[in-house]
């Protein structure tokens, strides 16, 4: 059945879109900014280092803007010195990002904002994307941002994309059948200049909002956790999922709604939301016993296909989830 529905809503969308490119004014350099720094998503942490084998956050930086043309200073300090204060409310993508007291007393680090409140960075990690308001670090070590970019439009034009289609999801990318057919189906949306950012990871609060677009949920303003407030971008459809019962926050109250969804957590939500029957995996995970919390869970959607497991047996539950990932699950499951 449900199958039916997302092949309907695609045939639709398809018969109202307009196959002709369109055009708009260039890739601004703000743009091109963000492009190029999702380029180098997991390239190791390396002191010192400014190119792709290895960046620490300011080297990252130097790279990232050398591309553009623009010159900055090592050292994320330094850095900080450059461009106009630009206050939390009014970032736009491609500006530098600031925090402090990291590895030191003062401004320690920086990243480049690429909007929906997250960043790109070089961190211990590797080269990452992260929410600046992240309860757990980042957000009580945010210092400040500067606009270093003074964007104009350049004279000649790039075309836009067909809908469904990103110039960062090639054709022979693993989920790029699953990422077009729901983005036609207007359950999945990417950025400006028809970038979709497969590699970033999908928020909870991104997960509420194409749930709540999947089952046609009527937005709601019953406030039900204390860290989503009505001007929150997701907040009715934070609260419609939570009325239908997909989602709970935790247990202090709160949503978390920047914080990236994990696998384990995708499992229990989709379990619920898709009313999958229960059933046990034909897979078995060295890194999953029967006490974990989404244990049943997990085995429901791996038994219905949804979800598979590693090559090294593992299922790897807290893992961080990344659009694609998402939009592959998603797409499973509206096949069900």
């Amino acid at each position: 059945m449900r199958k039916n529905l997302l092949s309907l809503i695609i045939a639709s969308i398809i018969l109202l879109t307009v196959n002709t490119p369109q055009t708009f004014a260039a890739e601004q350099t703000s743009d091109q900014v963000v492009r190029i720094a999702n380029q180098y998503l997991n390239v190791p942490y390396k002191w010192g280092g400014s190119t792709p084998s290895g960046f620490d956050c300011s080297g990252f930086i130097l790279y990232v803007f050398n591309k553009v043309g623009i010159k900055l200073p090592q050292g994320s300090d330094s850095q900080y010195a450059y461009g106009t204060n630009v206050s939390k409310a009014e970032l736009k993508p491609g500006d530098l990002v600031f925090f402090k007291d990291t590895y030191k007393a003062g401004i320690s680090h920086t990243g480049i904002y690429i909007g929906s409140y997250s960043f790109i960075s070089a961190t211990n990690s590797g080269v990452k994307i992260d929410s600046i308001n992240d309860p757990y670090y980042w957000g009580e070590k945010y210092a400040g941002a500067k606009r270093i970019i003074d964007d104009t439009v350049k004279a000649e034009t790039i075309t836009t994309m067909p809908a469904g289609q990103y110039y960062d999801v090639p054709h022979d990318f693993w989920a790029y059948s699953q990422i077009n057919s729901l983005s036609k189906a207007g359950i999945i949306n990417g950025y400006d200049s028809s970038m979709f950012m497969p590699n970033k990871k999908v928020t909870r609060a991104e997960v509420a909002k194409m749930l709540s677009d999947t089952f046609h949920l009527s937005p709601s303003t019953n406030h039900q956790f204390s860290d989503v407030s009505s001007s929150h971008w997701a907040a009715t459809y934070i609260n419609a999922v939570a009325k239908e019962g997909y989602f709970t926050g935790y247990g202090n109250q709160t949503f978390q709604p920047d914080k990236p969804i994990t696998r384990g957590e995708i499992a229990t939500l989709f379990t619920k939301a898709f009313t999958l029957p229960a059933g046990n995996s034909s897979q078995t995970f060295n890194d999953l016993d029967k006490s974990h919390w989404a244990y049943q869970a997990i085995q429901t959607l791996t038994a219905s296909s949804i979800a598979f497991g590693y090559s090294d047996q593992t299922f790897q539950p807290n893992r961080e989830t990344t659009r694609s990932e998402f939009a592959v699950f998603l797409f499973r499951a509206l096949q069900k």
